[in-house]
């Protein structure tokens, strides 16, 4: 049987973990003295994927019902439920942010809001893979894999600020202390999946070896290290767009391909499940 991946949930956690990311990015260089203009395309940017991403977690749900009972839950604390508290967390953080930018002439509170958002930001990049810890799954149960899930949405955030930044007028993502924080993010993102990685083993790892050559480590891993190694050295702003245009591309294909292995791996936990649903099991009647 073919592995069935849960492609809902991995736009999801990978569009809103990039734009929880790419406006943490925004509230960082924000508080670093880049213009509002800049910011403001940013965040604006990250609530809009943020927006596709939650949408698409809905389409998961499949019906409107499952929908209004996963929001009439929040307080469970479950999986589902601190992901829609942080969607509204961070969504909130970024429309009050823009309107700071807009109307409100007042760095203390866009600091404030940037600060809290940036923090925002990457707890829902977090908790999007959090709620795969099943005790049951040793594929998915270790915090390896909500690090990981969180080390390829900074990268990819971190890529999608600066072309961004960049392509708006922005001086501060080509300026020293920014870029060496997408830098620290690349490694992080390479850190966290190859622990990931080392949690399934290599045998495991490989089940789809053009996925895990061509997705993971070629993409995921070795595209978006060269790329914000590149971007360290003064570069003209077109070159300094297509470097990380490149790494955006590479690392959104390797956060999404990261995101297929888990669902392949995870592939005869899953079909325990279906098989039980068209057994009519007692373990989904219960």
């Amino acid at each position: 049987m073919a592995p069935k991946i849960q492609w809902p949930l991995v736009l999801f956690s990978m569009l809103a973990g990039c734009g929880g990311c790419c406006f943490a990015f925004a509230g960082v260089a924000g508080a670093l003295g880049e213009s509002t203009t800049v910011t403001l395309w940013a965040t604006g940017i990250s609530l809009v994927l943020v927006v596709v991403g939650a949408v698409c977690s809905m389409m998961h749900l499949a019906t409107p019902r499952h929908a209004f009972a996963a929001v009439t839950h929040l307080l469970s604390f479950s999986g589902i439920s601190v992901e829609l508290i942080m969607l509204g967390v961070v969504s909130a953080l970024m429309v009050a942010y823009g309107a700071a930018c807009l109307w409100f002439d007042n760095e203390l509170v866009r600091l404030v809001l940037g600060m809290a958002g940036a923090l925002a930001g990457v707890v829902l990049a977090f908790v999007t893979g959090h709620g795969y810890l099943i005790s049951s799954k040793p594929t998915w149960n270790t915090k390896k894999l909500p690090l990981a899930y969180t080390g390829t949405a900074l990268v990819a955030g971190g890529f999608l600020y600066a072309v961004v930044s960049v392509a708006t007028g922005g001086v501060w993502a080509m300026e020293l202390p920014v870029k060496l924080l997408l830098a620290v993010c690349a490694v992080f993102s390479a850190v966290t999946v190859a622990a990931y990685l080392g949690h399934l083993g290599m045998q495991t790892a490989k089940k789809n070896p053009t996925l895990f050559w061509v997705g993971i480590v070629v993409c995921g891993l070795v595209v978006p290290l060269a790329c914000a190694a590149i971007l360290l050295a003064p570069l003209p702003s077109m070159a300094f767009v297509a470097v990380a245009a490149v790494g955006f591309v590479a690392a959104m294909a390797g956060g999404l391909s990261l995101r297929m292995l888990m669902w392949i791996v995870g592939a005869g936990f899953l079909f325990f499940f279906e098989d039980a649903q068209a057994n009519r099991s007692a373990i989904l009647n219960c």
